[in-house]
This record gives C-alpha cells, sequence and structure tokens, in this order.
C-alpha cells in the first residue's frame, strides 16, 4: 500500500517535469558508468548475432527508448543468467508493449535472483534497501525511479565482479575509456567492502584479527541491530495509521450504504480489524523477541570480544618473547654463516697453495729456461754487433768502389780524349 501510493504521487510529480529536464536527465543516466558498463553484455547476449541494446544520440525518444529497454527487466536478466545460469524462476516475460504489470514481474525475477545469488553463492547478507520494483516498475521516469534503477545496477554488479566468471567481467570493464574504470571501480568498492551494504555470512578467525577488526565488526553488527528496531517501529506505525484509515473508511462506506446492514458490516470489519491487530500483535511479540536475541548475541558478543581481548594480549607477550628469541637465533645463525663462509674460505685457500706451489716449481723450471735465453740474446746482440761493423766496413768500402769506378771512368774518357787527339796530331803530320 505504501509503495503504490509512493508511485502514484511520484507519478504524479513526473508528469509535471518538462520534457527537456527528463531528456536531459536520462542522458545523463545513460552515460553514466554504470549504464556504459551494463551496455556491454549487448554483444554477448543472444550468441552476439542482434544488438538488443542500440546506443544512439539522436534525441529524448532514442534515449527513452534505450532506458525503457534496460528497465523493462528482459536484458537485465538476460546479463543476471549469465552472471548465474542457475536462476529459481526460469520465466522471463517479453515486454513488447510496454506493460507496467510485466515490467514489475521482471524486475521481480532478477530483484529475487540477485537476493539469492548473494545469499547462497556469495555468502553474503544484502543489508541495503531492496529496489523498489513497483516504483520502478510503475513510474521509471521520475527522479526516483533514476535512483531504484542505480541501486539495481549496482547490485548486478557486484554480483558480476564476485561470480565464478569475474575475470572475463573484469576483463570488459578494462575494455571501458580510463574515467569510467575508475568510477566503476568505485561502485565496486562500494557494494563490495562497505559493511553498510552487504555483510559476509563468512564470519572470520578471531584469534588472527585484531582488536580493531572486531571492534569495527561488532559496532557494524549493533548499528545494524539499532537500524532494523528502527525499521520495525516505523513499520509498525504505518501499520497502524493504515488500520485506522482503513476503519474510517469502512465506517464511511457502512454509513452509506444503509442502516440495514450497518451492524452486520461494522461487525465484520471489526472482527476482520482484530484478526489484523492480532497478527500485527504477534509480530510485535516476534520482532521484541528477535531484538531480545539479538540483544543477548551483542551480550555474548561482547563477553567473547573481551575473552578475546585477554586471548590476544598473551599471544601479544608470547609474540614479543619470541621475537626476542628470533633475534637471538638470527644472531647466531649470522655467526655460523661467517664461520661457515670461514671455513669454506680456508679450504678453497688451501687449494690454492697448493696449486701455487705446483706453479712455484714450474716458475724454477721456466726462471733456468728465461736464463739461458737471456744468455743466448746476449750473444746474439754481440753477433749483430759485429756484423754491423762488418756492414759498416763494407759499406765504406762499396762507397770508395764506387768513387774509384767514377775515377776510372773519368780516366777512360780522359784517355779516349788524348789518343782521339794523338790520332789528329798523327794525321796532320
Amino acid at each position: 500500500m505504501e509503495h503504490y501510493s509512493r508511485s502514484v504521487s511520484t507519478r504524479r510529480r513526473s508528469i509535471l517535469k518538462s520534457d527537456s529536464q527528463l531528456s536531459h536527465k536520462l542522458q545523463l543516466f545513460m552515460a553514466s558508468p554504470l549504464a556504459n558498463w551494463v551496455k556491454t553484455f549487448d554483444s554477448s547476449l543472444d550468441g552476439g548475432n542482434t544488438q538488443y541494446m542500440e546506443v544512439k544520440t539522436g534525441g529524448r525518444r532514442d534515449c527513452q527508448a534505450d532506458y525503457l529497454k534496460l528497465v523493462d527487466g528482459v536484458f537485465l536478466n538476460k546479463v543476471m543468467r549469465q552472471i548465474d545460469p542457475n536462476p529459481q524462476s526460469e520465466r522471463i516475460y517479453r515486454n513488447e508493449s510496454n506493460d507496467e504489470v510485466l515490467r514489475v514481474q521482471n524486475l521481480t525475477i532478477l530483484v529475487q535472483h540477485i537476493k539469492t545469488f548473494y545469499q547462497e553463492d556469495l555468502q553474503q547478507l544484502v543489508l541495503m534497501t531492496l529496489p523498489n520494483v513497483q516504483l520502478l516498475g510503475r513510474d521509471p521516469l521520475s527522479d526516483e525511479g533514476l535512483q531504484e534503477f542505480e541501486k539495481l545496477l549496482l547490485m548486478l554488479l557486484g554480483c558480476a565482479v564476485q561470480c565464478e566468471r569475474k575475470e572475463e567481467f573484469i576483463g570488459q570493464i578494462q575494455a571501458l575509456d580510463l574515467d569510467t574504470q575508475v568510477s566503476v571501480a568505485s561502485h565496486i568498492q562500494e557494494i563490495t567492502q562497505n559493511q553498510q551494504n552487504v555483510l559476509s555470512l563468512h564470519w572470520p578467525d578471531f584469534s588472527s584479527s585484531s582488536l580493531e577488526d572486531l571492534h569495527q565488526l561488532f559496532q557494524n553488527m549493533a548499528d545494524h541491530l539499532k537500524d532494523l528496531a528502527n525499521q520495525r517501529d516505523e513499520n509498525l506505525e504505518r501499520i497502524a495509521e493504515m488500520i485506522q484509515e482503513r476503519e474510517v473508511w469502512q465506517m464511511q462506506h457502512v454509513f452509506g450504504t444503509g442502516e440495514g446492514t450497518t451492524c452486520h458490516r461494522a461487525t465484520e470489519n471489526r472482527q476482520h480489524l482484530t484478526v489484523q491487530l492480532a497478527d500485527c500483535k504477534s509480530k510485535l511479540r516476534r520482532l521484541r523477541q528477535e531484538l531480545e536475541e539479538k540483544c543477548e548475541e551483542v551480550q555474548d558478543s561482547k563477553q567473547e570480544l573481551e575473552e578475546l581481548q585477554l586471548e590476544w594480549k598473551r599471544i601479544q607477550k608470547q609474540n614479543r618473547e619470541l621475537v626476542v628469541e628470533a633475534r637471538a637465533i638470527k644472531t647466531y645463525r649470522d655467526e655460523v654463516d661467517v664461520l661457515r663462509e670461514k671455513a669454506t674460505r680456508v679450504d678453497r685457500l688451501q687449494s690454492e697453495v697448493k696449486a701455487y706451489k705446483e706453479r712455484l716449481n714450474s716458475i724454477e723450471f721456466y726462471r733456468g729456461k728465461l736464463e739461458e735465453e737471456r744468455e743466448y740474446s746476449r750473444a746474439l746482440l754481440e753477433t749483430k754487433a759485429m756484423l754491423e761493423e762488418q756492414l759498416e766496413a763494407a759499406r765504406s768500402r762499396c762507397d770508395k768502389l764506387h768513387e774509384l769506378e767514377k775515377e776510372n771512368l773519368m780516366l777512360r774518357v780522359g784517355l779516349q780524349d788524348f789518343e782521339m787527339e794523338r790520332e789528329a796530331d798523327r794525321q796532320r803530320i
């Protein structure tokens, strides 16, 4: 009833919005990191033969059509079945006429599938408020509808990055541009690491947890219990208000239908309201009992925390003692390593000394050889000096021989000249 009244009021508010504002908001949402991420599944659906999503920028109608294709639940249910191929409900309702009832049914199947996947496969309890499928299905173009749809995409992203095919889906995220990757990473951290949104059902080993982690864990549990108590009180107040409104409406209806049937219908309505009141009281008692049980669990947890603190202090003391012993052992180990290294060096040096002794004997042999070669070299040098002197004397004789040959040649020329003069003189005579 509350969801229906909220959807009606939001629908009335959305009618008053201008088309330009709606188009701008839809364009911003379809360009958001979550929308860009979920569009990456379009090529992998139905074998990649048909594009379910056609990203266009032609105007308001194309953007609104793409948004409604996402909101109708068919595409997102297929994406969720790629993440978890074992849904509880196998049926998806084709919504070609943009029917609100079919949209609500598809979104209900999707939210139930996501919730079951978190609890059974991931062993996590969803603490954040689930998306309002009635509001999202009946008025998806309102501001509240966009917020609920963003919350739905956020939960779907948490399923994708923690399932068995997470490497493949993370690879799709890494194929996006850098700014989109950073935004999607912040959304992943929000849905996976924020304990206000999800709570892991795998309890850690308290002996290995630090005091700060335990304190944070129990503080989160106490905050969740307070939220549950506040939600219980608010729901009870809403139930009481709805019962009063129904009584007034029924009384007005009874007075308007005639006096003949007034008493009978009033009695029936009173009995029906009595049954509802008894049911509400039983729910209230059950919630109070659950609250008492949770309070007892908190007390037990506090006592266990104190015991764990004592155990932690004892373990810290043992750890300090072990650290001191480990340091001493490390010192001895270093000394042993030094001695081992020295022993290894002694063996190596002994082998080197032996090799050097052998080489010393060889050096004595080669020293004698060197002396012999030096004597031979000195003899060769003396021979060389003597030969150079002989060569110098031969060169000087050779130079004198050239001069004598030249003089001899000149004398022969002079002799020939004298003979010719003599012959000429003889002929004259």
